[in-house]
This record gives C-alpha cells, sequence and structure tokens, in this order.
C-alpha cells in the first residue's frame, strides 16, 4: 500500500512538471472571441485562443485554457470577432521613403493596417534586404516575401534609364538580352535568398519560357506580368505562379472563347491572380480633380488619409501623373475588356489573390488593401467571404505556410475587429487590435504609432 501511494505521488508531481511546462511566461490567452473560418464563413463564439511562440496552442473553453497561460496575459475581447492576419500580394517597399528609419515607419502602416505579411513584388535589393531583415526584429513590421531584384528586358530598362535620366534605375533590375543568360542569371539572384522570381518585361518568348524553365528546375515560383509578345495561355501552360494586375494588354479584344479556355487552364494550373484593381484604377482610369485635390490637401481637411503620404510618396504621386498626361491609351474603353476576363476568374473559382501595387504612387501601405478588398465587392462581385479568402488563405496556400486560419498550429497573425467582416467587407477596417507573430499591437498602440507617423510626414513634406 505504502509504495502504491509513493508511485501515485510521483505521478501526481510528474503531471504538475509537465503541465508547468506548457505555461510560458510571454503565452497569451485571448477570451471571448468569436473566430471567423475563413474556409466556410462559419463562426466559433466565445471561444478561447492560447498563443505561445508565435503560434495558435490550442482553441477551446475558457475553463479549459485558463491555467495554460498566467492571468496577468488573459486578454478579454468582448465578443469581437477575429480573422487571420491580412495579407498584400502585390506590394513594393523599396521607395517609402528616403531615410531608413522611416522606411520602417512607413512599412508599419501594413501592420497597423492589419495586413501582417505581403508578397514584396521587386526593386532595389540592398534596400528590401535591409527592411526584410527589420521585419524579423519587430512585431510592428509585416513578414516580407520578396522576389529581389525584377527580371527585365535589357533593351526596355536601358531606354527607360535613358528618358528618365535615372541610371539607378538599372541598379533595381536584372537585364536579360537573350536566353543564353538566363540559367546563370536565375542562380546568381537565387544566391541572394529570395522567395521568388519576378518578371515584368521579356526580350523574347523564347527567353520569357526560358526563365519559366529554370525557375522550376531550381524550385522557385515565378510571377509577373506577360509582355504582347507571349501568348497568355502559353505562359500559364509554362506554370507562371500568378498574373498581375487588371490590364493585361492581350485581353483587349480577345474572344470569349480564347478567355474561357485561359481561365479553364488557370484552374486547371492553381494559377494565381492578382488583380490590383486600386493601382488600376488611381493609375490607369484618373480621376484628375480628385487626385490634384488629395496631392494638395496639405490641411488634410478633405483627404486625412494623405498624412500618411511621405514626402518619397507624394513625389511619386505627381512624377506619376505627369506622365500619364497626353497619353493615347484608351484606358477606359479597354478596362471592359480587363473587368470581363476578371469576373470569368472570380466564376470559375481561380485562385485570387488581393494586391495593391503598394507603396507604389498614389497606393498608401496598409491603407489601400482595404481600399482593394472593397473594390471586389463593387467590380468584380466577390462574395465577403471569397474577399477574405483573397487575403488570407489563399496567399497562405500560394506560399505553403501554415498561416491563413485561425486553428491549433498555425502562425498567430490575427486581425481582431469591431464589427464582422462576412456582414460588410468594409469592416475589414474596424480594427481594434492586431496580433504580429504572436505579439499584441493594441488598440492604443495603433493609435499612437499612426499619430508619430503624421507628425513626422507632416514636418518633412
Amino acid at each position: 500500500m505504502k509504495n502504491t501511494l509513493s508511485i501515485f505521488t510521483l505521478l501526481i508531481l510528474f503531471y504538475a512538471c509537465s503541465t508547468s511546462k506548457k505555461i510560458s511566461e510571454s503565452a497569451l490567452l485571448i477570451n471571448n472571441a468569436t473566430i471567423i473560418n475563413v474556409l466556410d464563413g462559419s463562426l466559433l463564439k466565445e471561444k478561447s485562443i492560447l498563443i505561445d511562440q508565435g503560434i495558435i496552442q490550442s482553441i477551446g473553453s475558457y475553463s479549459e485554457l485558463k491555467n495554460r497561460a498566467f492571468k496577468k496575459n488573459h486578454i478579454d475581447i468582448e465578443h469581437k470577432y477575429v480573422i487571420p492576419g491580412l495579407w498584400d500580394m502585390h506590394a513594393h517597399i523599396d521607395k517609402l521613403s528616403d531615410d531608413f528609419e522611416h522606411s520602417k515607419s512607413m512599412l508599419s502602416l501594413y501592420a497597423l493596417n492589419g495586413v501582417t505579411s505581403i508578397r514584396e513584388m521587386g526593386g532595389n535589393w540592398s534596400k528590401i534586404k535591409k527592411l526584410q531583415e527589420a521585419s524579423k526584429q519587430s512585431h510592428f513590421l509585416p513578414t516580407i516575401f520578396t522576389a529581389g531584384p525584377i527580371l527585365e528586358n535589357k533593351a526596355f530598362v536601358d531606354w527607360v534609364a535613358k528618358v528618365d535620366n535615372d541610371p539607378e534605375f538599372k541598379k533595381q533590375r536584372v537585364r536579360i538580352a537573350h536566353k543564353s543568360e538566363v540559367e546563370i542569371i536565375i542562380d546568381s539572384v537565387k544566391k541572394l535568398g529570395v522567395d521568388f522570381l519576378k518578371i515584368r518585361t521579356a526580350a523574347s518568348k523564347e527567353v520569357f519560357f526560358e526563365i519559366a524553365k529554370q525557375a522550376k528546375l531550381k524550385g522557385l515560383r515565378f510571377a509577373g506580368h506577360v509582355d504582347a509578345k507571349v501568348d497568355l495561355y502559353e505562359a500559364v501552360k509554362s506554370g507562371i505562379s500568378s498574373l498581375e494586375h487588371l490590364d493585361i494588354f492581350q485581353l483587349s479584344g480577345m474572344s470569349n472563347s480564347k478567355m474561357d479556355s485561359i481561365v479553364s487552364l488557370m484552374k486547371e494550373m492553381n494559377t494565381g491572380y492578382s488583380p490590383t484593381l486600386t493601382y488600376f484604377k488611381k493609375h490607369r482610369i484618373y480621376d484628375r480633380t480628385n487626385i490634384n485635390y488629395f496631392l494638395n490637401d496639405t490641411t488634410y481637411a478633405s483627404f486625412p488619409k494623405r498624412a500618411y503620404a511621405s514626402k518619397r510618396l507624394l513625389e511619386k504621386s505627381v512624377l506619376a501623373m505627369k506622365r500619364s498626361e497626353g497619353s493615347q491609351v484608351p484606358w477606359k474603353k479597354m478596362e471592359a475588356h480587363f473587368l470581363k476576363f476578371a469576373s470569368k476568374i472570380v466564376s470559375k473559382d481561380v485562385t485570387i489573390l488581393a494586391g495593391t501595387d503598394g507603396a507604389n504612387a498614389l497606393i498608401l501601405p496598409g491603407f489601400s488593401l482595404h481600399e482593394e478588398l472593397r473594390l471586389y465587392h463593387s467590380e468584380l462581385k466577390m462574395t465577403p467571404l471569397q474577399i477574405l479568402q483573397s487575403a488570407t488563405i489563399n496567399p497562405a496556400t500560394y506560399f505553403d505556410i501554415k498561416s491563413g486560419l485561425v486553428k491549433q498550429g498555425y502562425n498567430a497573425d490575427l486581425v481582431i475587429l469591431e464589427k464582422n467582416p462576412l456582414s460588410n467587407i468594409k469592416n475589414t477596417e474596424t480594427i481594434h487590435s492586431v496580433l504580429k507573430s504572436g505579439k499584441m499591437i493594441s488598440n492604443q498602440e495603433i493609435l499612437e504609432r499612426l499619430k508619430l507617423i503624421r507628425v513626422y510626414n507632416k514636418k518633412t513634406n
């Protein structure tokens, strides 16, 4: 009997020790959450979410989980809605600001707006790399997946650098003139540590398809634009992982049957599509009067968000306006063809990847993602659930990572909302707080950091 009691006592002590090891000093317990399942739109109400080491460790009732985090780390969110962290799948961050510290502040506009991850689509590699390293050290910055320098047609890059009198432009691009150069160039770009390849222009269709071939052989995704010289169907067939932008010129005048064949192949090949409607509306279908008001509103009375535009972004916006003057491209007429294609993409349930082309001219980091999501509803007639998927689970699946769901074992990148985005997609803007890599960005911290960015921009613009 004495031995039995000793064994029983040891078992109790062992259980107590093993349980205590599960309690981390920094573990968080989020209580009274209404979790949105972005796979089917269902709601899990009155749930507690245990988070530790940047991972969702468990989801259950408060009574089940309350002893697995210190009481001081219990956070009651009063039945607010929890969604996975949002993504912007088409961003450019190398020209956020001329000052690196301010570039980090501008980059934080993504996380402060609930955008916890971005797909950076290429530019000045040295600047991008520095920001990517900084993002690993701060939960106020989004996770960055980057293409590094952009693959381009050498002749095109040389022409742009000459016309714009901008020799630095060449340093932001990898210039390719011939098919024979492709393999060694892809090897050199891969050694930089990029997450995928971005192609913008190709010297020839042979160069394009050789890039596709080498990317596949070397285990790299490649995404980007498709030149008019490359048949769109064949480009999809080659394995391009996503098509970028609404304005794919080949679509203008394309027959319905051809469009249908491309869309069907995209579904079969699991090719993503990032429409960047925000960019199209602001760079192609200009409302010049409104944009000029925006650029000149130094008091921010009519356009409060202008306060979040850095001096560099404003300069880019003015330059973009000047370049567009006198354009003979019938954008408004072409828009109908582009939207027809995008609508077919939606109806065939091809993967939409929400992206904005931020921080390009007129496209504010973070804020523009919510604008993009609203356009998916008004222009593409997507449901709120489809729209949420385009900015959560679809990007995570694209990169094959355990993110994009509020689920045990997944990354603890979360957004806590005051209102249900399934009722109205505009409710993605009702941000109460954000969790990035399991660390809380409170509502007070969001407001304070936004204010600091406004003050700095006002002082330097």
